[in-house]
């Protein structure tokens, strides 16, 4: 069993974590849980309910994010709804927590092992992010022809499935808008949102009307009477019908010139119109995508320029015999993704004890920044980003650790205290009082050289303050 606070491993038979102290009990219910979501999540995406399997795979990870088959399995999941970033996020996450026999592994060299087929998918992203912002600024002609091709090229991408066949239902083409529906249907069965478009097109269409209304009118059929046969008459001529023949055909005629015709031009000349708005709107798709192509033609050029400068500044330093540490760029990128999960438990802390515990933790998170390789963050568009964390972790520990020092060292605990002492120190609270009660620390714990160190810089630095006069004479005990 694995301890869900340290991650370290664990007999099953031990109550408590040997490393932390978890009660393993609670960890033991959290494990079930999850086991629990996942295997629902797993009888879900079996007979193809994917968004029900998201919900519960989702639910599985929040009980236990070590969990690799169901991050797994919900990578599949989100593949084969179309969404491939998130997959490849899932995926990528799980050979971290699981670097040896993963079947994340397989499943990521598949995908980078058919570049063409991810290239399409990336580019089925694109148009689909054009065609959602056409349609939000009211080009919806723009936005049809281009989900038309995401979904030609990208047939289980549900999401543009499903805004295609609103698009159409705002066009009045229900029929189109239906086989829309009916495919993202068949990729996920129980989506939600598919269901309700489904609905709400039926009572767009009246289709459930006309369903209510057919057995209606066989059942009145059943009980038609026939018509009686007429008796018998002597036939005589009936001029009276041959005018009303050639009557008919006469107004047939001017009923046909007068409303057939004029309806048959509108239809053509709508057709002709309509075919004119495709082309234009085809045309200036073709605008939009070589302005995308340029764009991206542009960016490939400035990327291109970049990268010959960086291998220029890179050979330059393989000549000065510099070299780059991979693995120690890699331990600092995994070390800067868990600062918003460091910062949120130090945010929600309520009470003493959370406080307390998300300041040591805070404390730990410091020391292994500080303690990372300078080259791998100099050398890396993360020097940035390291400063801005290293600054708010600084921030948070520096007075908060003083002041749970100090109480400790008031409380005559100054073996408990001094961690506390140190770590505002290095997180650069340099005043009088924290040097000097640091200083202190060291010296009630018999550490004299490092006692003289710190009290020696109270003096020098902080000459007329009271602190000062305390220390001089703290060095004086200690010569």
């Amino acid at each position: 069993m694995i301890c869900p606070k340290c991650g370290k491993e664990m007999m099953r038979t031990r109550r408590y974590c040997d490393y932390c102290g978890t009660d393993m009990k609670v960890a033991a219910h959290l494990f079930h849980r999850s086991n629990f979501y996942y295997n629902e999540g797993l009888l879900k995406a079996r007979v193809r309910d994917l968004s029900g399997a998201v919900t519960s795979l989702t639910k599985s990870l929040e009980f236990n994010k070590y969990n690799i088959p169901a991050r797994n399995l919900l990578g599949l999941v989100k593949f084969e709804l179309g969404e491939i970033v998130e997959a490849l996020s899932q995926w990528i996450i799980s050979k971290h927590y699981e670097p040896k026999e993963n079947l994340a592994d397989e499943y990521l060299e598949r995908v980078h092992a058919n570049a063409a087929k991810l290239d399409s998918m990336n580019l089925a992203v694109k148009k689909f992010n054009l065609a959602l912002a056409s349609a939000k600024g009211g080009n919806y002609d723009l936005a049809i022809l281009q989900l038309r091709k995401v979904v030609g090229s990208h047939p289980n991408y549900v999401k543009a499935l499903q805004l295609l066949s609103l698009l159409y239902i705002r066009e009045r083409e229900y029929e189109k808008a239906r086989k829309c529906l009916l495919r993202a249907q068949r990729i996920d069965l129980a989506n939600t949102k598919t269901l309700y478009y489904l609905a709400e097109l039926d009572q767009l269409s009246g289709a459930g009307d006309k369903k209510k209304a057919e057995p209606e009118q066989l059942e009145s059929s059943q009980y038609n009477i026939a018509p009686s046969p007429a008796l018998f008459r002597e036939e005589k001529p009936n001029y009276i019908a041959f005018l009303t023949f050639f009557l008919g055909i006469l107004i047939g005629i001017a009923v046909l010139y007068r409303l057939i015709v004029p309806t048959v031009r509108d239809s053509i000349i709508a057709e002709y119109a309509g075919k004119e708005r495709d082309f234009d709107a085809e045309a200036a798709s073709y605008k939009a995508s070589i302005t995308v192509l340029e764009n991206e033609k542009q960016d490939l050029k400035d990327q291109l320029d970049r990268t010959t400068r960086r291998a220029e500044k890179l050979q330059k330093e393989i000549d000065d015999q510099e070299v780059f540490d991979a693995a120690a760029y890699e331990n600092l990128m995994f070390l800067l993704m868990e600062y918003p999960g460091v910062q949120k438990k130090a945010e929600d802390a309520k009470n003493v004890d959370e406080r307390n515990e998300a300041l040591t933790e805070m404390m730990a998170y410091m020391e292994r920044l500080l303690s990372g390789s300078q080259t791998a963050i100099e050398r890396t568009k993360t020097a940035e980003y390291y400063q801005t964390v290293m600054s708010q972790v600084k921030g948070y520990v520096k007075d908060l650790a003083y002041e749970h020092g100090h109480e400790l060292y008031n409380a005559k605990k100054y073996a408990e205290a001094l961690p506390y002492l140190e770590a505002a120190n290095h997180a650069g609270r340099e005043d009088a009082d924290g040097l000097y009660f640091l200083g202190r620390a060291y010296q009630r714990l018999s550490q004299n050289e490092k006692a003289k160190e710190v009290l020696t810089l109270v003096v020098k630095n902080f000459p007329k303050s009271e602190r000062a006069a305390m220390a001089s004479s703290c060095l004086e005990d200690l010569q």
